[in-house]
């Protein structure tokens, strides 16, 4: 049965886990999410699940007045007309097709938490950013040893190594001398030719990491946009063409709603721990990828609890 108040938090959670999609996609578009403050990254969420805690609520009540009205209808020995509402009409389009949006979406979002830097790294490089620094272009004072090919080649440029003096500028205006034991560039480096380099010039003692080339990050996060793009509109048409089963998706049912509910909040989880662990890259993808299971599963659990879905 619906009501004002499962339609608002219905439409309200739909809203909220777009939202917390969306914004937990940051780290597949730009490096510096991970700077972004623990409240700045939970608060989509915490929103999202008090909507949906709402919607349990208010779908239970329903079902449960629901049941009742029927009882009501049975011992007063149902006569025609008695029984006068109208016939559960299916969600629109558009809701359907958002439905199908958030489920592409949540996959992807999970996914999108393993992609940047990681363990102690991911650690450093949120301190550095947290401190207003970040990637800067900075001048080879000094070559140090014989450079060496990594055996990476970048837009037909072949990748060298080799220790270095940098010329970094500080923030107190004049340039340091700061000597890395490992620093990558394209083509075989000189003095005088520039590196990039991440650090902070407002903190001396968090030191500096120079770029490194073939980093897979930024290759994975493009890929897993794109996928969930595609994904986005195949079920968004899917969903929209088949609003009927959506609407008894839609109905509350404890055996099926309890469950899925759970397995989403396993897969929050398993991302907050990729999020704020700062697991090693291997154990983090892992964490990610279970976690961008868990979507599927929970729609895969609903349609196989209901009786059209078999």
């Amino acid at each position: 049965m619906s009501t004002v108040w499962t339609r608002t938090t219905g439409w309200l959670t739909l809203i909220g886990a777009l939202v917390t999609e969306v914004w937990a996609l940051l780290p597949a578009l730009s490096p510096e999410a991970v700077a972004l403050s623990a409240p700045a990254r939970l608060l989509p969420l915490l929103v999202t699940t008090v909507c949906a805690l709402g919607w349990l609520a208010a779908a239970a009540v329903a079902r449960r007045r629901e049941r009742a009205r029927r009882e009501r209808i049975r011992r007063s020995e149902f006569r025609p007309g008695l029984d006068k509402r109208p016939p559960r009409r299916p969600p629109g389009r558009a809701a359907a097709a958002l439905l199908g949006v958030a489920l592409a979406l949540g996959p992807t979002a999970a996914l999108a938490q393993a992609v940047g830097p990681d363990g102690a790294e991911g650690r450093w490089t949120q301190r550095v950013l947290r401190a207003g620094g970040g990637l800067y272009t900075v001048e080879i004072a000094e070559v140090l040893g014989t450079p060496r090919r990594s055996g990476v080649s970048v837009n037909d440029h072949q990748v060298w190594s080799a220790p270095m003096v940098l010329s970094v500028p500080w923030s107190d205006g004049e340039p340091r001398r700061l000597t890395l034991d490992r620093v990558e560039t394209l083509d075989e480096p000189e003095p005088g030719d520039s590196v990039s380099l991440m650090f902070a010039a407002s903190d001396l003692e968090l030191g500096a990491r120079a770029h490194e080339y073939g980093a897979m990050s930024g290759i994975a996060g493009l890929w897993i946009l794109i996928l969930g793009l595609i994904g986005s509109i195949f079920t968004a048409g899917m969903l929209a063409s088949g609003r009927e089963t959506v609407g008894r998706l839609c109905a509350f049912a404890p055996v099926t709603h309890l469950p899925a509910a759970a397995l989403l909040a396993l897969g929050a989880g398993l991302d907050l721990l990729v999020v704020f662990a700062w697991p090693p890259t291997a154990l983090g993808w892992l964490l990610a990828l279970a976690a961008a299971t868990t979507p599927p599963l929970a729609a895969r659990w609903a349609l196989h609890r209901l009786p059209y879905g078999h």
